[in-house]
């Protein structure tokens, strides 16, 4: 999980404790190591903290008495939906009121405004400062995670301030049973379909958040995400399930659903997840802006694979391979999927089943060359 920080490549700057990009990220390990010494400790933290780069992050204080304001350059540590930890050369006092811009992943500034919480000394010149927002920030604008890493911005969820509409979709029955008995403290109005194309034939706007597992029934939960968002559902979605392969966490990163969770799961980081959507108010336009994080390399990797599988399908028709083209077919239309490329998923599923009826692929020339070109021309399509 990181932040895109121009920043943390500059060098023109200096912070208060006159430390370089190399001497912070030693600092910051440093105090990591310390915190995981003294991790048996119980916490009562109400947000998760997480990673944030910025060697060179600028606040301004306000005066205790007076009315000027001053300018440092501190180093920021760790951010939370709620506020986060700098470090700095001197004390400052709790109460003293703060304000600066956080740089969002797009690039964009965002206001902050807060006050100092609480100020320890960790070693020489070096004080931890805390700090707390005066509002809470939406924590997904500004750190980039895969969304394998599960990133979590709530520490606990108090079941009772759940409250909405969800459909639950997936045939897995080592999820549902957790997740009736999880969900019966809350407030929620939640239904369950076993099947993908059941939940597809409900006017899926009526629901506030989408539960999905990996197995939805007919099709497989990145599938059934892919259909929902072609059918202009763009409210939050949650897939869950065990990720088992690697080609699995592919289709998870690629699926645009906004969170997973992987099973087994505990009641906690289930009620988590859906506090994630249901407590917070989001817009469709934020859900969009941060699901567009994902990351490019891995939408470029997935083309790769598609141009080496056309290769290896040319020399499986030319020595009228059917039971590998038939797999190499198959590994084609997963992909296709998962980057939502439907002439591709359409012509890789006819073919696959007339070979699988038929046996014979030499009467699918046409079809074949169509693959190929589709597959090959992606990196131009691009």
């Amino acid at each position: 999980m990181t932040n895109k920080n121009s920043n943390l490549d500059s060098h023109n700057k200096r912070n208060s404790l006159g430390i370089n990009k190399q001497v912070y990220k030693h600092l910051l390990n440093k105090l990591e190591s310390s915190n995981q010494t003294d991790s048996k400790q119980p916490t009562q933290r109400v947000f998760t903290r997480l990673q944030y780069l910025d060697p060179y992050f600028e606040i301004t204080l306000d005066q205790a008495e007076s009315t000027s304001r001053r300018n440092i350059i501190v180093a920021s540590r760790n951010i939370s939906r709620g506020g986060m930890s700098v470090l700095h050369s001197n004390y400052l006092y709790p109460g003293t009121t703060i304000s600066g811009h956080l740089r969002k992943c797009d690039g964009s500034l965002h206001p902050i405004e807060g006050s100092i919480c609480r100020c320890n000394h960790r070693g020489g010149v070096v004080h931890e400062v805390g700090i707390r927002f005066d509002h809470e920030i939406t924590i997904q604008e500004f750190v980039i995670s895969d969304i394998n890493d599960s990133l979590r911005s709530l520490e606990a969820v108090d079941p009772t301030e759940l409250k909405g509409k969800v459909l639950f979709v997936g045939a897995d029955q080592s999820i549902t049973p957790f997740l009736r008995e999880y969900l019966s403290p809350t407030n929620l109005n939640f239904g369950f379909d076993e099947s993908a194309q059941a939940a597809m034939d409900k006017n899926l706007d009526q629901y506030d958040l989408i539960f999905v597992s990996l197995d939805a029934g007919n099709l497989s939960g990145p599938e059934f995400i892919r259909c929902a968002r072609d059918s202009g559902f763009n409210k939050p979605i949650i897939l869950c399930g065990r990720t088992s392969c690697n080609q699995t966490r592919k289709q998870i990163r690629l699926s645009t659903a906004d969170m997973f969770l992987p099973a087994p799961f505990t009641e906690n980081s289930l009620l988590c997840a859906l506090g994630e959507y249901l407590i917070t108010s989001w817009s469709e336009n934020k859900l969009e802006l941060v699901r567009n994080n994902v990351e490019l390399d891995s939408v470029d990797n997935l083309h790769n694979e598609l141009i080496e599988l056309a290769n290896t399908l040319d020399s499986q028709f030319s020595s009228q391979d059917p039971v590998e083209a038939y797999i190499t077919c198959t590994k084609i239309r997963n992909i296709a999927t998962i980057l939502g490329m439907k002439s591709l998923h359409n012509l890789t599923f006819t073919v696959c089943e007339e070979i699988a009826q038929t046996g014979d692929i030499e009467k699918f020339q046409a079809e074949f060359s169509s693959i190929d070109l589709i597959c090959k021309g992606i990196k131009t399509a691009a």
